[in-house]
């Protein structure tokens, strides 16, 4: 197995698109290739604003890459570029990347000047993995304006990193992401926690393309209120996080979840030695005999974790979220939707797990 392989096996889907490329590299890939499934509308008309939900409501998987935003990159012309993805949803990594508001918000002015997608929609969705994490409740309490922030430049998701305490979760997602409204019209669910996000959001309208009062009461969690046009996941990525999956996915609003291979396989395996003598700078398991473990998700604690994050999902509606490959086994992307991944990872393959994944599910929607 070559190094590229092992790096999209170890990263997995604990982030999938930040392995895919360096900036400069993303840079110079196509963005889309133009190819559609055999079964595509020509005719497709869009529902909402929020393409990553519109193919869930239609049992679709949707697939996303990076954003491709980093050194030496022109944010405003790479949002641009990329409103043209093949991807349906792009990832925006702040977790190690920089936490930069300009740089996001001339992102997303980007994608809003970039002419649309094929698909009608304006832009691909746009989830942040943020700096701050699950960790417990008064450091959730003190940083729901790191998520009020993101969300104010328009983006349409967030993917909570080591969401390891449920308390946590539910203060980030029912305070930080939510406006104060308790009595939504569809939200069922009794929550305990009342919305902290403000009156003005003018900017993140703007680039939805709505009025502000429209943006207020669309910039709700789906699927927890259905007009809902927020994505809110989460990352089980270490032992904390393992132990409380069931009750953190139980949190309304909480749509998509996902393992965090690379993560967990750190707190499960430990950094035993590092291959090729350092240079790839990655950890590596060793088994009984001493053999390197090349594909560390098919170890049984991992496989054990991965199933446990599936079965939580399955349980509670909530989407789950894994790295696929076009390759034969167990990552396969058709393996992965048998599974029912419906959030596709597809790191440096990129379009051509997206190809495979949508003509196997017959999708209608226009890439």
């Amino acid at each position: 197995m070559d190094i590229k392989k092992r790096d999209f096996l170890l990263a997995g889907a604990a982030i999938g698109a930040g392995m895919a490329a360096t900036s400069a590299m993303a840079q110079q890939k196509p963005v889309n290739s133009g190819k559609q499934p055999s079964s595509v509308d020509r005719n497709y008309k869009p529902r909402r604003l929020n393409k990553c939900i519109e193919l869930w409501e239609d049992g679709q998987p949707a697939y996303y890459t990076s954003a491709g935003v980093g050194p030496g990159v022109d944010p405003y012309e790479q949002g641009k570029r990329m409103c043209k993805t093949w991807a349906d949803v792009i990832a925006y990594d702040m977790e190690h990347g920089s936490f930069d508001m300009k740089e996001l918000r001339e992102f997303m002015r980007g994608l809003k000047d970039g002419g649309g997608t094929a698909s009608g929609h304006r832009f691909p969705t746009v989830f942040v993995t943020p700096p701050v994490i699950g960790l417990d409740e008064p450091y959730a309490r003190a940083n729901t304006w790191v998520l009020e922030q993101i969300l104010c430049t328009g983006v349409m998701g967030l993917n909570l990193c080591h969401a390891r305490d449920p308390r946590a979760v539910e203060t980030y997602a029912h305070m930080g992401c939510r406006y104060p409204f308790m009595d939504t019209p569809g939200v069922t669910a009794k929550l305990r926690m009342q919305g902290l996000r403000g009156n003005s959001a003018s900017f993140a309208a703007d680039i939805w393309g709505v009025a502000g009062g429209t943006y207020q009461h669309i910039a709700d969690l789906w699927p927890m209120n259905p007009r809902g046009e927020l994505i809110f996941g989460v990352k089980i990525e270490d032992t904390y996080a393992n132990k409380n999956v069931n009750m953190t996915l139980a949190i309304p609003g909480v749509a998509f979840a996902e393992w965090g291979p690379g993560d967990n396989n750190l707190w499960l395996n430990g950094y035993n030695s590092v291959a090729d003598g350092g240079l790839s700078g990655h950890p590596v398991v060793r088994d009984a005999q001493g053999n390197v473990v090349e594909d560390v998700t098919a170890l049984p604690n991992m496989k054990a974790v991965r199933q446990q994050v599936l079965d939580a999902c399955k349980k509670n509606n909530v989407k789950f979220l894994n790295a696929a490959e076009t390759q034969p086994g167990h990552n396969n992307v058709i393996q992965q939707i048998k599974d029912g991944t419906m959030l596709v990872a597809t790191g440096p393959q990129g379009e051509a797990v997206a190809i495979m994944g949508r003509e196997y599910t017959k999708r209608r929607m226009p890439v």
